[in-house]
């Protein structure tokens, strides 16, 4: 029976996403490249991000819960930053970005005054630059360079970017004077201006305090100076005072602007000898660290980085740790050695009431950790870290803040390292798995030419998505009188192919749910003359399944 119904409606809600949206858009001579994400309820105030060298929108996820309109402007011009202002210098960049904002400012219907602008480095730059330029009220400035030509002159990209190819050093001066002409030109001084900075960044002496005196004229200036032990460089100042520089953004747009003046945050300065008697005190604690930043399989090695140390130091000072990855079944342990790395922010990572450093708090694998040895089982992965001078030896478990999952064939074997926050384990099983009937499975190609096999087919298991590469590992395996020879196989996504072997009513994505040799095939060169079974596994969760594709024989080839 049909109805008279209306078509359908997009749907009012899928059009009220708050998610940062690209784009970019044409104001006089300069495309000018963007996000922009609108405000959450009543919150109608504009909050316009600069960013730093390096980054391409400022601020990455710190802003997540800020509520009011969001345009982040990207400092690419030409292929080039421009320090938002001048592309070789060409300073109509500048009318090209002021458009934008006060395009959307006239599309949100807000005025200079409920606008801020925020910038660290770079950004704090630009913010102070807009802000007294154009005639904005409200500037939050992180960390800004004063002498704009002489930071960029050798500074990477940007040297050339912004003053062109040489560098000559009458456009160095020119940029130089770019915060000194806006500072003696402006003559509003019924501003709301918030500057951080550091002793702990060389550039408080080097940029920022050279544009304090012109700053403190104006009627609402901040200064907020941070100290602490863990600011030790330029791009550590925004981390440690994002708290603040949060508290101000939130009032700022929300109209309310606060007077903090001049002030020092962080804790007061650390009394050495206290610190000292904590840190020897914690070296004696029954405790060590070891978590992993990074693991993968590689040649058929598996590779490691993390960080491990002794939590404190010794009251004698730094002294040289020694460090091993330490397998363990069943009390049986097997030792590795493991490369000890420099690090440079273990300081801000694993601070505890005092400053420490670890300044070699890494590790690396060596390259030797292919396992080989290993019988078939599974392992609790732990590091042992050794501090001889102290006659200190404490092995702890290994974790991982990201769930880790990596698989390799091992000849006939499949070496798993999986694991997360509640420690790693290593995994080495047959190659051969179940030949289940709950699986679907067919060999859509098998053939062998001059000692290479080309194999490619449907295998996946329903019920479990295989909707993108990373959903299982596939291995080709060969296995006759000679040994059980492994190699990896790809993942291909292949529709095609894959969907007729579906069930009805089986609403599962099994598109990738493909193998395949590629184009190439794989050179079984090395392997011995004879009769081979031909299988194909599959690795998917704690599972192994295996089916045959068919026999091959491969002759010798003397």
């Amino acid at each position: 029976m049909k109805n008279s119904l209306p078509p359908l409606s997009p749907n009012y809600a899928t059009q009220k996403n708050r998610a940062y949206k690209e784009g970019v858009e044409v104001h006089g001579k300069w495309p000018v490249e963007f996000q922009f994400r609108p405000a959450q309820g009543d919150h109608r105030h504009l909050l316009v991000v600069f960013s730093s060298v390096g980054s391409k929108y400022g601020f990455g996820n710190a802003l997540e819960s800020v509520k009011c309109n969001i345009l982040r402007i990207r400092d690419h011009f030409d292929g080039g930053a421009s320090y938002y202002v001048a592309r070789n210098m060409d300073f109509s960049v500048t009318e090209s970005i002021q458009a934008l904002i006060a395009d959307y400012m006239r599309r949100l219907r807000v005025t200079r005054d409920e606008v801020t602008l925020l910038g660290a480095s770079k950004g704090g730059s630009a913010a102070l630059y807009y802000g007294l330029k154009y005639d904005y009220k409200n500037i939050v400035a992180s960390t800004p360079q004063y002498f704009l030509g002489s930071y960029s002159k050798g500074h990477g990209q940007l040297g050339d970017a912004v003053l062109g190819e040489g560098q000559s050093d009458e456009n160095v001066a020119i940029m130089d004077a770019v915060m000194k002409d806006v500072l003696e030109k402006d003559t509003d001084l019924k501003r709301n201006i918030y500057v951080v900075s550091s002793p702990g960044d060389y550039q408080y002496e080097q940029e920022v305090k050279h544009c304090l005196p012109a700053l403190r004229e104006y009627e609402n200036f901040n200064f907020l100076f941070v100290e602490s032990p863990t600011v030790r460089r330029h791009d550590e100042v925004v981390r440690q005072a994002l708290p603040s520089i949060l508290s101000i953004v939130y009032s700022l747009t929300e109209g309310a602007a606060p007077r903090w003046g001049e002030v020092r945050i962080g804790a007061d300065p650390e009394d050495p000898e206290v610190a000292a008697e904590y840190l020897a005190e914690l070296r004696k604690r029954d405790t060590a660290l070891a978590t992993l930043n990074r693991a993968e399989f590689a040649d058929g090695h598996l590779q490691l980085k993390g960080h491990a140390f002794l939590p404190g130091e010794s009251a004698d000072g730094p002294t040289a740790e020694t460090k091993q990855l330490v397998l363990e079944k069943n009390g049986e342990t097997w030792a590795y050695p493991l490369e000890t790395t420099k690090e440079i922010r273990l300081y801000r990572d694993y601070f505890d009431e005092y400053f420490c450093e670890y300044a070699t708090g890494g590790f690396a694998s060596q390259g030797d950790l292919t396992f080989t040895e290993l019988p078939q089982g599974t392992y609790d992965v732990s590091v042992c870290v050794t501090s001889k001078d102290e006659g200190i030896a404490r092995r702890t478990r290994l974790i991982s803040q990201n769930a880790v999952d990596r698989r390799q064939a091992c000849g006939d074997s499949e070496l798993l390292f999986r694991g997360g926050k509640g420690g790693l384990k290593v995994v080495k099983r047959s190659i051969v798995g179940v030949d289940s009937g709950g699986v679907c499975f067919s060999a859509e190609k098998v053939a062998v030419r001059d000692r290479k096999i080309q194999a490619e087919g449907v295998f996946f298991l329903p019920g479990r998505n295989a909707d993108r590469d990373a959903h299982a590992a596939y291995y080709l395996v060969l296995q006759g009188r000679a040994g059980c020879h492994s190699f990896p196989l790809s993942v291909q996504k292949n529709p095609d192919a894959v969907r007729p072997h579906k069930q009805p009513g089986d609403l599962g994505n099994y598109d990738s749910g493909y193998f395949s040799t590629g184009a190439d095939g794989i050179d079984v060169s090395d392997i011995p003359a004879g009769k081979y079974s031909l299988l194909v596994s599959m690795s998917v969760g704690g599972a192994l399944f295996t089916k045959k594709a068919g026999r091959v024989t491969l002759k010798n080839t003397r």
